[in-house]
Formats: structure tokens, C-alpha cells, sequence
């Protein structure tokens, strides 16, 4: 079993999150934001010329990141550091597949990326594309210190995947599928067309847990004793979990509870299976 996190004990409220309730600040409104780089700075970016942008500024640990991306992939990883690297890399896709899955790459382009300071962290995303032709594609990988609140976490058409942090997670993909590795803290995540992977470490009464997929399989991963009262509703799919939930498996919908019962789980797979696998 891998390392779990040592986390503080902080009252955290049961999330309910549904694509269209994720409100981010409006960029429009310049109190308590600050754009990265200052407009009127004088010194140099670390911005890399050709088709990536590289971006490394302070950032606390418990703060808060958020980040929209209409088409591209976000990978947000942990580290050790009081400061967020942000990288984004850009590519036109000439020709775009009905489903998250890419299978053409277009050339190199340099990524227009918008990193702003806010009351809480940081704001980063792509903003909307107004030209003709198709939209560019940009990549990003990001590292932000291990504790971190990830909010408003939005991408239309892309693949989100989160390691080594742990705190919150509040996620909205259309297309796409979410992989979440060695995480502790509460986690909301709502998926349109796509599958989720999730490892959840470390549960504790104040967490929670809410994935819903319209068209796809949830895969949720906990550790081997854990506690938690579980609601599963797969309609047109099955529930199967390697933890005894007091029922006879598979069924397409149940609730229960594993152990001596403890923070809400609560997974829908509308179109999909559900898997609730034990960690050893």
C-alpha cells in the first residue's frame, strides 16, 4: 500500500456538484486580481519561445487553483514546493473525433494562456476561442503544493488526471476522463461522456465523495478497512465492489455501508458499470 497523507482535521462540507454550478470569478473584474506577468512589468517572462508557455509563481499551500480548458488535457501534480509551475503546450487539431478520445494531432502553436492572482490562489484557463476554423488544443501540467483546494476545475473536451495532493477537488469534464492517484480530501466531480478512475487514501468522517458519469464507468479505489456509507446507481449497468455492502453483487443499484459506516459516497454511472475496489 502506498503512503497515505497527513492531513489536518478541518470541517469540510458535502459537496453536490453539477456542471453547471461551477461559477468562477469574472475575469472582467479587475478587484483582487492580478494578471501573471504584470502587463507593465518590465521584466522578462519565463514564458519559452515556440509552442509551450512556462509559467513559476508563488503559491501557498492550501490555496486555491482554478482552471478552465475547452480542449486539452490537464495533468496537476504534487510537490514540495510554496509555488505553482504552470506549462501549457499548444497544437491545432485539424480533425476532432465526437468523443474525448484524439486520435489526430495537428502542428505545434504557441498556447494563449491566462494566469491571474485572485483573493484565493490562482485562476489559469484558455480563453474562449473567437477565430475561424477549429479551436487550438492546449496541454497543461501543472505542480502546486501537496495541500491544495482544486475548484472549478472545467474542460469541455479533455482528460483530467490529479496525483500525489491532497484537500479538494471540484471538476466538470464534458468529454473526457478523470484519474485521480494517491488523493486524500473531499471529491465532486461531474463527467458527461467519460470514465472516471479514482483513488481516494486516508478517509476521514469530514471527507465525501461525489462522482457521476452520464455515458461511462466509475472505478472508485479505498483502502482495505475503511469505513463509509455508500449510495451506487448504475441503471443500465451493474454495481460490483470487492467490500461488503450487505448485499448480494451485482445489482444496479445499491446502498449500504462498508465497515462501521462513516463519510458519504455517493456514485451515479448513468450509461455505465461501477467498481468500488479495495486498496491493499
Amino acid at each position: 500500500m502506498r503512503n497515505t497523507f497527513l492531513r489536518l482535521t478541518v470541517p469540510v462540507a458535502a459537496l453536490a456538484l453539477a456542471a453547471a454550478c461551477i461559477i468562477l470569478p469574472d475575469a472582467g473584474d479587475s478587484g483582487g486580481w492580478r494578471t501573471i506577468p504584470e502587463p507593465s512589468s518590465s521584466s522578462s517572462s519565463s514564458s519559452s519561445p515556440g509552442a509551450e508557455m512556462r509559467e513559476t509563481v508563488d503559491f501557498a499551500p492550501g490555496a486555491t487553483l482554478s482552471l478552465e480548458n475547452d480542449y486539452g488535457d490537464i495533468e496537476i501534480l504534487g510537490w514540495d514546493r510554496d509555488a505553482a509551475e504552470i506549462v501549457a503546450r499548444g497544437e491545432e487539431e485539424p480533425s476532432r473525433q465526437p468523443t474525448s478520445a484524439r486520435v489526430s494531432r495537428g502542428r505545434s502553436t504557441r498556447p494563449n494562456v491566462e494566469i491571474r492572482e485572485t483573493r484565493d490562489g490562482l485562476l489559469v484557463r484558455t480563453p474562449t476561442f473567437e477565430g475561424p476554423g477549429r479551436p487550438p488544443v492546449v496541454n497543461y501540467e501543472i505542480r502546486v503544493p501537496s495541500d491544495v483546494a482544486l475548484t472549478g476545475i472545467r474542460i469541455s473536451e479533455g482528460d483530467l488526471k490529479v496525483s500525489d495532493v491532497f484537500g479538494r477537488i471540484e471538476a466538470s469534464l464534458d468529454q473526457g476522463n478523470l484519474t485521480v492517484i494517491n488523493y486524500s480530501g473531499v471529491i465532486g466531480a461531474t463527467i458527461g461522456t467519460g470514465d472516471a478512475d479514482v483513488e481516494v487514501l486516508d478517509l476521514r468522517e469530514t471527507d465525501s465523495i461525489t462522482i457521476t458519469s452520464g455515458r461511462g464507468d466509475i472505478i472508485l479505489r479505498l483502502e482495505t478497512g475503511v469505513g463509509a456509507i455508500i449510495e451506487a446507481d448504475a441503471p443500465r449497468g451493474e454495481v460490483r465492489s470487492d467490500f461488503d455492502l450487505g448485499v448480494k453483487l451485482p445489482v444496479r443499484t445499491v446502498k449500504g455501508w462498508i465497515g462501521q459506516g462513516g463519510p458519504n459516497i455517493i456514485l451515479k454511472a448513468s450509461d455505465g458499470r461501477i467498481d468500488i475496489r479495495s486498496v491493499r
